[in-house]
């Protein structure tokens, strides 16, 4: 998500005006693609936890794609601001970048619009034209790429992934440093004891700030699920960091659209990366 610091000073913006605004922000919408959906067979070598998973999500088959999209709506608390409304969108090039969009909204029309993403090791944030990167974005944008990649089972195959069984409702996911994928990356993945569908991803710490130098344990918890045509999937998730009691965004998602061209939003990603290290040679150059 966009550096929680830079989205706090614009959500200060607001004050105590938002407070109540009540009216929900908007889903945005996504074209779903066209065809039937391609499946392969489950990896043998992966452990029970995932099948199991596997089973109850999408009755055993892993679906072909490099691509996906997941759009939703929901509320994000930022620094000294009160809840807001918010919209969501992520896309996926699955296990090796992402953008993300989130808009704050005032009665319903956007205040404030973040974008960030993550590609090729670098990550990058942007809120109201002011854009920022750093090791702490860098760092930080690894785990928040794996909590919904890991949601869709084609990544599970992607190289460099290795899943250990701790018990029965826990997995260990463990991608390490130079592999192909975004990495490095050490994460516990709960189940339910009863359905085997994931109930949280944490990582021990994630950097707080674009420097790096603050962070905390950091958790989504995947607190309802939904059916469609092509299985379940995650309906209502929240985030939190371990130095806070309280989640700081809670969303109501879509199924995951899977196939789906990424190419402009990943473009906008690199030409915030590229805009940003031109910024910072030019004020060197001073």
């Amino acid at each position: 998500m966009p550096d929680a610091r830079l989205l706090a000073g614009a959500a200060v913006l607001l004050g105590a005006g938002a407070v109540g605004l009540g009216i929900p922000a908007p889903t945005p919408k996504v074209e779903k693609t066209a065809g039937e959906p391609q499946f392969t067979a489950p990896d043998p070598a992966w452990p029970d936890g995932l099948y199991r998973w596997l089973a109850a999500s999408s009755d055993g088959k892993v679906p072909i794609t490099q691509t996906a999209c997941i759009v939703g709506s929901g509320r994000v608390r930022l620094g000294r601001s009160p809840w807001l409304p918010v919209s969501y969108r992520t896309s996926h090039h699955l296990g090796y970048g992402f953008a993300a969009e989130l808009a704050a909204t005032w009665y319903g029309r956007s205040v404030i619009h973040a974008v960030d993403g993550y590609l090729d090791g670098r990550g990058v944030a942007s809120v109201r034209g002011q854009t920022t990167m750093g090791s702490g974005l860098d760092q930080g944008g690894v785990p928040y790429l794996w909590s919904e990649a890991i949601l869709i089972p084609a990544t599970w195959s992607l190289p460099g992934l290795e899943f250990k069984q701790r018990s029965d409702t826990e997995l260990e996911l463990s991608i390490p440093e130079g592999s192909d994928v975004a990495s490095p990356l050490t994460a516990t993945i709960t189940l339910d004891p009863e359905t085997g569908l994931p109930q949280s991803f944490a990582v021990p710490w994630r950097a707080q700030d674009p420097e790096g130098t603050h962070g905390a344990g950091w958790r989504v918890d995947y607190t309802e699920w939904q059916s469609d045509e092509q299985g379940r999937s995650v309906r209502l998730a929240q985030v939190s960091w371990a130095d806070d009691a309280r989640p700081w965004l809670r969303l109501r998602l879509e199924p995951p659209v899977l196939g789906v061209s990424v190419t402009e939003e990943l473009a906008e990603i690199r030409t915030l990366q590229a805009n940003c290290a031109i910024s910072d040679d030019n004020r060197g150059s001073d």
